[in-house]
């Protein structure tokens, strides 16, 4: 097909002309399913998105497994990983040029496990990212104006949400990609939602506050928190307090590591083997843009591991930014950011006309988004 070929193109040909020292080659991506995941959809996914080189993971993840790989998938773990396993995925991060995504659950049943081993994991590799000890639902029988349409915000159950990709406006990490070519909601069945830890072990709101490495992708809204297991709280959304449907909450959010160009995300729910996932086109008679949405999210993830020329500097600085979100009046979140810690320039000679190119790319041969499940 035209678009696999003007991707690898893109990817391979042009990207790797932002720095002298990078040469022409295929990203590797890496889907493990060596820690309890279902593998539902991986091969619809794997099938559609063929500008990348997929490997499937069976066994315990090595230095040697991990070598070739620049992406690495996790979805939804059911089996926590060995100190060995985590070691091995540090070092491949120091490294550089690698992104990681890792795919919870919500605390029904034994999803509160996996919550834990997601968030054990994100502690040791050195991420603030986390999932909430909980769940998010809605009995919202309203809408939510997106993509210039009115859209419900569940799939005719509280727990089977929509989600809606509004990621952060960071061109200097080409989040126009994520976005691109996207008018209906995804589907997040039975998730959690983000939140971020600092260094001081104090846990926050995301929609709020926020640091200058993070970047938000995907929200729910009209939500409310729920808990499921009984042995523990939310950490920061108290289900009395949020316990009406006129919430926001994100469900996809990166930490960007400027230093090593590496970008971990986490998301609530998962883009493969979840009881229903992200790669969803349709789900209870609602369209859905899950198929775009996932080749989005790699080609993104794709282009920061090849693309990204960064040259380290050290600031101390604070800022404010506004970001507006549309419900069915406006409202606006104010949100802080500190920074204090290393940031980055970009030589930006060819960065844009990829990130454009791509873009452009996505817009115009649809991204494969004809393609639902059931079909290759």
């Amino acid at each position: 097909m035209a678009i696999v070929f003007s991707l690898f193109i893109a990817l391979t040909v042009l990207a790797p002309a932002l720095s002298s020292a990078q040469t022409t080659r295929t990203v590797t991506v890496m889907a493990d399913l060596a820690h309890g995941e279902s593998d539902k959809y991986l091969n619809y996914i794997m099938g559609n998105i063929t500008f990348v080189k997929w490997i499937v993971n069976n066994d315990m993840l090595t230095p040697d497994k991990l070598a070739d790989v620049d992406i690495l998938l996790i979805g939804q773990p059911t089996v926590a990983f060995s100190a060995d396993e985590i070691n091995a995925i540090i070092d491949w991060l120091s490294k550089g040029n690698k992104a990681l995504w890792v795919g919870g659950d919500s605390d029904y049943g034994n999803g509160y496990q996996t919550i834990q081993i997601v968030n054990n994991l994100m502690e040791a590799i050195g991420s603030k990212l986390r999932l909430e000890q909980g769940a998010v639902y809605s009995n919202y029988n309203g809408t939510y104006t997106y993509g210039g349409s009115d859209w419900p915000v569940i799939a005719k159950a509280y727990y089977r949400m929509l989600a809606f990709v509004e990621p952060d406006n960071r061109p200097d990490l080409y989040t126009q990609i994520l976005s691109a070519g996207i008018s209906k909601p995804i589907l997040m069945h039975g998730p959690t939602c983000v939140i971020w830890v600092d260094s001081s072990g104090n846990y926050h709101d995301p929609v709020t506050d926020i640091t200058s490495d993070l970047i938000r992708l995907v929200y729910f809204h009209y939500a409310h928190i729920g808990v499921n297991y009984a042995n523990w709280a939310p950490l920061v959304y108290d289900p009395v307090k949020y316990s009406k449907d006129e919430n926001t909450f994100v469900g996809y959010m990166a930490e960007y590591w400027g230093d090593k160009n590496v970008i971990i995300v986490l998301s609530g729910e998962s883009i493969y083997g979840d009881y229903e996932p992200a790669w969803a086109s349709s789900y209870y008679g609602i369209p859905l843009d899950g198929p775009r949405w996932v080749t989005n999210f790699i080609t993104w993830l794709a282009t920061i591991v090849t693309s990204r020329v960064t040259t380290t500097v050290t600031s101390t600085e604070t800022f404010t930014t506004t970001a507006t979100t549309t419900v069915t009046s406006t409202t606006t979140f104010t949100t802080t950011y500190t920074t204090t810690s290393t940031t980055t320039t970009v030589d930006w000679t060819t960065t844009g006309v990829v990130a454009g190119v791509l873009v452009l790319i996505i817009i115009i041969e649809g991204v494969l988004l004809a393609r639902r499940p059931g079909k290759k």
